[in-house]
């Protein structure tokens, strides 16, 4: 009796052991306990390397199931998933294989999809499968690039010898020497700069505030320029003479701009064909594909990895006019700001021949005689400008005064109607009313645009007609003529 009352506590002991083993196996493994519920879906992967049975599954990073099975079925893996009894799957579920380390294990997660979709029942498949990123096939585009980079080293090497290194090096202290004077002139300027951008909003909320009204003064203008138009053709007819009266006058000084127009033509022909040849550290930059193909490799490696945001569009425009009723030239520099596609910035400046009037007061003899003499002088332009479309409307000042502008282009804005009213006050000499004008641009060869129109036609003293033209390019465009400097010919 007491010998089986020993083996009775050795067998009780023994079983307790079995089942506490047993629970700690199926805890630790995370294995569902037999008494434990739930219910099976299936989904189906490509790949599934790094994945085993008994991996949990995550939703929302906690745990949700296990991986009861894993099978291959037509050459994809079958993948069985024992969900919680208390977790609910819709229709439109995902499930994503995940790396979980640079080691390449994975775990499986799901999104449990719309609640307004139907639940998926036991038996049911996930119908969307999301495969783990390899990092495989990181780690061959970097040594791709990483072979790019040194074909490029290599490649500078053999072009850029002693004396090319020393000119290199003579251009960039040149550059932090003209750094220096920037960053001067940029501190003394900073202070008006303020004061220009802050005028520039004042300028834009005038314009919102009274726009209806500028539209009426428009309207007005409109009908003005109806009941006068016969007395203005005939002004343009007058005009035209003029003109031609000067052509015939300045002919032989046009002849002589034309030949020296030409002597610059063979100048920078001769230096093309210096570039073709390959002669000079530019020549040789342009004649070597090897460099050319290892930046173009470069570029498209780097696309890959990098999405470029949108940037500010800067253009840079330089023309002359010529104005019959002043028998002058005019010359104008703008720089054009547009940080959004309906709004840009004008920054100017313009070289007027007649911007001011000199007035003198002799006495002789107790006779008072008053002279007045035009003076030429810089102005300036600092404008905002609202798109509407094809139309904009421009606000700010115009030649040192301020001004109304307005634009309608077309021809995807090769071209455009332009009209302008500034020196509201009539300081300008022989005139009594605004300076208004009234012109069209075109732009051709990408670069290059035409101008003409009848300008200040509100004074008859000064009204005529003028011509001009000039170029016109932004920042995108250097890469453009950089891309064709070994084609350039001026034969």
């Amino acid at each position: 009796m007491k010998n089986s009352s020993t083996e009775l506590k050795v067998g009780l002991f023994a079983i307790i052991v079995i089942v506490f083993l047993t629970y700690m196996t199926f805890k630790v493994g995370s294995l569902p306990m037999l008494w434990e519920k739930g219910y099976r879906l299936y989904v189906e992967f490509e790949d599934i390397s790094g994945l085993d049975e008994q991996s949990r599954i995550t939703i929302a990073g906690v745990e949700a199931g296990i991986v009861d099975k894993i099978e291959l079925v037509d050459g994809r893996a079958k993948l069985t998933l024992l969900i919680n009894p208390d977790i609910r799957i819709y229709r439109n579920a995902s499930a994503y294989l995940r790396m979980s380390g640079l080691l390449g294990n994975k775990v499986l997660s799901l999104s449990t999809g719309s609640p307004d979709e139907p639940l998926l029942k036991n038996g049911d498949r996930i119908g969307h499968a999301v495969p783990a990123s390899d990092i495989g096939m990181l780690a061959n585009e970097l040594t791709t690039a990483s072979v790019y980079l040194r074909d490029l080293t290599e490649n500078l090497n053999d072009i850029l010898g002693e004396k090319q290194r020393a000119d290199i090096k003579e251009s960039i202290a040149d550059l932090k020497v003209i750094t220096g004077h920037l960053r001067e002139l940029s501190a003394e300027s900073s202070e008006p700069l303020g004061r220009i951008i802050a005028q520039l909003e004042n300028f834009t909320k005038a314009l919102s505030e009274q726009g209806p009204g500028f539209m009426d003064d428009m309207s007005i203008l409109a009908d003005s320029l109806g009941r006068k138009g016969p007395d203005l053709i005939d002004n343009l007819d007058r005009a035209a003479r003029d003109l031609k009266e000067v052509i015939e006058e300045n002919r032989y000084a046009f002849k002589e701009s034309m030949d020296n127009i030409h002597a610059v033509s063979r100048s920078a022909s001769n230096i093309a064909r210096k570039i073709e040849k390959g002669e000079g550290t530019l020549g040789k930059l342009a004649q070597d594909d090897t460099l050319y193909n290892s930046l173009v490799s470069i570029s498209q490696e780097a696309e890959k990895s990098f999405d470029f945001a949108g940037r500010v569009r800067t253009y840079l425009d330089f023309h002359t006019e010529y104005n019959t009723g002043e028998s002058e030239w005019k010359g104008f520099f703008n720089l054009t700001i547009r940080p959004r596609e309906d709004r840009y910035y004008i920054l100017g400046i313009v070289a007027d021949p007649v911007g001011s009037v000199r007035t003198t007061e002799t006495t002789k003899n107790g006779v008072t005689v008053i002279k007045e003499e035009l003076e030429s002088r810089l102005e300036f332009n600092a404008q905002v400008a609202q798109k509407f479309g094809d139309l904009a409307l421009r606000i700010g000042v115009m030649e040192s005064t301020f001004g109304l502008g307005a634009d309608y282009f077309f021809d995807n804005e090769k071209a455009r109607i332009k009209f302008d009213i500034w020196d509201m006050d009539s300081r300008e000499a022989d005139a009594d009313r605004a300076h208004a004008r009234l012109g069209l641009d075109y732009k051709f060869f990408k670069f290059f645009f035409l101008s003409g129109g009848i300008d200040n036609f509100l004074n008859s003293g000064r009204r005529g007609l003028y011509v001009g033209g000039g170029i016109k390019f932004e920042d995108e465009d250097f890469k453009y003529l950089m891309g064709n400097t070994p084609n350039v010919s001026f034969q």
